[in-house]
């Protein structure tokens, strides 16, 4: 079992490494979420934890998944988020037509 000190570094680390990996600076992440740059510097250093709704502003703002900033490293995810979501909207925006064609084949098959 993991400790909540262990969480709290684990997302440190992690919105610490997901800011460099978009390449966005502090003051800028902190700016378009609507905190301060110390409280980016003090939750990235485990020095502070941050509420759900910071949390999920924070993964919005890098383009991930609120739930990626609290997985152990070891644990990453190994799929594209961005084309996750793309995928996820299509199958979204044309599931009706998706069931049908599954019924058909299904019953075809048959």
């Amino acid at each position: 079992m993991i400790t909540i000190d262990e969480m709290i570094k684990v997302c440190a680390a992690n919105t610490k490494r997901a800011r460099m990996n978009k390449k966005m600076t502090q003051s800028f992440l902190a700016e378009k979420i609507g905190i301060t740059e110390k409280y980016v510097s003090d939750i990235e250093t485990g020095r502070n934890t941050c509420s759900l709704d910071t949390l999920v502003a924070i993964a919005n703002a890098l383009e991930i998944e609120p739930y990626e900033l609290l997985l152990p490293e070891n644990k990453a995810i190994t799929y594209d988020t961005r084309r996750t979501k793309i995928v996820m909207k299509q199958l979204k925006d044309n599931f009706s037509e998706m069931v049908d064609t599954l019924s058909n084949f299904l019953e075809n098959s048959q």
